[in-house]
């Protein structure tokens, strides 16, 4: 299934952290420890961002030291662009992750299913 096609492209996955209901998933590459993943599962999940779908969410960490997390947007959105209101409160959730989550850089970046960055024109 799903896994192996992410496997097959060299994606590396990495460990997870999961809500009892498992209606969010956190994957966490090396980098990331493993406290700094729970915490932010526990973020999530406090501040009301588990939606009523399943969420699938990856934490990494960039080349320059700060965290990533990579949220999957919905194929049918990748399209349009983000308005000004949705670009506002992804910065407003990075501040909040860097202050009482990571204690560091965050970037938000919006990606497809398979964690790749949306491109958008």
């Amino acid at each position: 299934g799903f896994l192996v096609i992410l496997f097959s492209c060299g994606m590396p996955m990495g460990d997870t952290v999961k809500t009892k209901d498992e209606k969010l998933t956190v994957f966490y590459l090396e980098k990331v420890p493993k406290n700094k993943a729970i915490k932010f599962l526990k973020y999530w999940k406090e501040n009301g961002l588990i939606g009523e779908e399943s969420q699938v969410i990856q934490l990494d960490v960039l080349e320059d030291g700060s965290i990533a997390v990579k949220l999957i947007e919905k194929s049918i959105y990748h399209k349009e662009s983000l308005s000004i209101h949705e670009e506002s409160l992804l910065q407003e959730l990075e501040r909040n992750l860097e202050e009482k989550v990571f204690e560091q850089e965050v970037t938000i970046i919006i990606t497809d299913n398979t964690f790749r960055p949306i491109e958008r024109n």
